[in-house]
């Protein structure tokens, strides 16, 4: 059984070589790694990249990867058994993977290998693009080869600047397509996964850089796809996203194996400062926080160097499994685990704020309730908490210090996909389909 849901949670989340091509087609632009392009010289200014991408341009993984949603009102109340709340309901295919939403566009990707553009007012997908192996150019045509992957092939969350939409596939393949559906540039990593049941981690743009969680974690040109550089002991043995974070005038991922990297050229600062297997890590200011069996908070040096050291702040051991990406706000951490125990911790000390036992289907099995699992990643949005389970039951809660429950709504099916807000909307998959919940 405990096999079973670890392979269901592996969909919610996410030394190889990289196969050598011919100079790129006409039609799409390939990048190769016969001649990579390297980091400077230590003595060498670091070059500008060809696109400057800021924080409030990304959109991707939890939106920014901290699961929240700012200068939003979120809608509190739906049931698709009679429509309430229901704006629409689009098929667009079975996966894990979050949406992300650029203005009026919503990205998903979908099983095994596709992208779709779905519009985000009436739900009419405006293109569905394939992005398989029979789909690479002529140049780097290969036989398809998958690895054996238990969550799928289309998990990790796409990434987007607002101009290029960016998706990373469990087959290896890396693509990058304007907002219309045309593909700027295609790649293609032969390296298996260091991962039991597949691939789950999703690309992250930040600081010029495109990270991929593909055997290990490497970087491309958002512009070129070519390879930045490749960090291979940050090996990508853990299951989550890594997190950008800041360190005096450096920007560093910090991945959830606990390996912190710098991103200007992949130097490993730090190795295994903390780890969790399964979900991401959060940042939050200056300190970083691992959510599982042991939780650990770490605060970030003040000021960079080739090794850095994080100040433990605390570290407390919970029971259950957590698959959930934990959440932050008003200076608690809310955890989750997969038998239905959402934790309020105390951010500044982990010390148990409360615990509560949830009234919904979870692997914790509750008496007349269906087993089910609580894989999708809490939410923050309009003030309020989203906490949901792989079978379509989701909870609205009033953060704080004390429980509220705000409403329990339902959907036909759910997913192990995490929500995401917009306006006065939410976007939230369930089983094949995606569904626009709010008002007019």
């Amino acid at each position: 059984m405990k096999k079973v849901m670890i392979i269901g949670m592996l969909t919610l989340l996410a030394a190889g070589c990289t196969r050598e091509e011919a100079p790129p087609s006409s039609e799409t632009p390939v990048a190769t790694d016969a001649q990579p392009v390297k980091p400077p010289a230590p003595n060498e200014p670091t070059p500008t990249p060809a696109v400057t991408v800021t924080p409030a341009q990304v959109f991707g993984w939890r939106r920014d990867g901290t699961g929240r949603f700012e200068n939003v009102t979120a809608p509190t109340r739906w049931d698709s058994d009679d429509g309430t709340g229901i704006l629409w309901r689009t098929r667009v295919g079975a996966s894990f993977s979050s949406p992300v939403i650029v203005r009026d566009r919503v990205f998903v990707t979908s099983e095994q290998d596709q992208l779709a553009c779905v519009d985000a007012k009436d739900g009419k997908i405006l293109w569905d693009k394939d992005n398989g192996f029979d789909s690479l150019p002529a140049e780097i045509k290969v036989e398809e080869k998958r690895y054996p992957s238990s969550c799928g092939f289309s998990t990790p969350t796409p990434v987007t600047d607002g101009k290029t939409v960016y998706a990373s596939y469990g087959s290896g393949i890396v693509v990058a397509c304007d907002l219309e559906g045309n593909r700027k540039w295609v790649r293609y990593f032969d390296r298996p996964p260091s991962t039991e049941y597949g691939r789950a981690a999703s690309p992250v743009l930040v600081h010029g850089r495109l990270l991929v969680s593909i055997g290990h974690l490497t970087a491309l040109d958002p512009v070129s796809g070519r390879t930045l550089w490749e960090a291979k002991e940050a090996v990508s043995t853990y299951y989550g996203t890594p997190v950008a974070a800041t360190i005096g005038d450096v920007t560093v991922v910090i991945t959830p194996a606990g390996d912190c990297v710098r991103v200007a050229d992949g130097t490993i600062l730090a190795k295994a400062i903390a780890g969790t297997q399964y979900n991401s890590p959060v940042l939050r200011d200056d300190v970083i926080y691992f959510a599982d069996v042991t939780s650990t908070a770490l605060k970030l040096p003040e000021k960079p160097g080739e090794t850095i050291e994080c100040k433990p702040l605390w570290e407390v051991d919970l029971e259950g499994e957590f698959f959930s990406s934990p959440v932050w706000h008003d200076d608690i951490l809310y955890v989750v685990c997969n038998e239905g125990v959402l934790y309020a911790l105390d951010a500044a000390t982990g010390k148990t704020v409360w615990k509560k036992t949830l009234e919904i289907p979870s692997a914790g099995g509750m008496a007349a309730m269906a087993p089910a699992n609580l894989y999708p990643s809490l939410a923050l949005a309009g003030g309020k908490l989203f906490l949901s389970n792989d079978t379509g039951t989701m909870l609205v809660l009033e953060p704080g210090r004390v429980y509220k429950e705000v409403s329990k709504n339902l959907l036909d099916e759910g997913s192990g996909a995490g929500p995401v807000f917009a306006g006065t909307r939410l976007y939230l998959r369930g089983g094949e389909e995606l569904y626009c919940i709010g008002s007019e």
